[in-house]
Formats: structure tokens, sequence, C-alpha cells
């Protein structure tokens, strides 16, 4: 079964939708159930935020959003697909999807 970090990758690179539910400490302090567009794994280009990226929200209705790792509960794919952004950072992750094979494996069952 793959890890949210391999499903963020294989997700970002397919461009599908992940639905999450997400602790929102700083703001909220409560779950938020989110449909959300991957985008990368790992620290922004000025290095202050590491996390899984998404290059839009479909609940905020804007975007980028970066999660914490920790702070996601539950994900799962969605049968959704998008369009990624011209500042993605997705081909970053190309070669960790060769890699690991992701291509070959199915998405599985929810977490």
């Amino acid at each position: 079964m793959l890890s949210l970090t391999d499903k963020w990758v294989k997700a970002a690179v397919e461009h599908r939708v992940l639905n999450i539910d997400y602790f929102s400490w700083r703001t909220k302090h409560e779950y938020t159930k989110r449909d959300i567009e991957p985008d990368f794994v790992g620290t922004s280009r000025n290095g202050r935020n590491n996390g899984l990226w998404a290059t839009f929200c479909h609940l905020r209705k804007r975007g980028p959003r970066v999660f914490e790792l920790d702070s996601v509960k539950r994900f799962s794919v969605t049968s959704k697909t998008f369009v990624p952004s011209s500042k993605g950072r997705w081909k970053e992750l190309i070669p960790i999807y060769g890699e690991k094979g992701l291509k070959h494996i199915d998405f599985g069952g929810e977490e």
C-alpha cells in the first residue's frame, strides 16, 4: 500500500485530485475535508516551508497551499483530474515517480 507521500507524488505527476482530512491547527483548530491538486513534496524554493504542496485547494478556491505531513489524517484519490499549473513543481517529482515504479502501482484504498 502506498504512503501518503507516494500517493502525493503519483497524483501530482498523473494530475489526479486528492481528498484529504487535514487538521487546521493554525486557524480553525479542527479537521477540514478538502479536495486538492497536489504539486510537490518537499521544501519551498526559499527554504521557509516544508511539506505537501498543492497548487489549488477546492475549498479555498485558491492556491498554493502547503500541508504538514503529520496533519493529514486521511487521504484518498478521486476520479477527478486537473490541468497542472504552469508554475507548478510536479515535474521535479518525475524521477521519484520513475524510481519507485509508481506508474505501475494502483493508488489502493483510502488511508
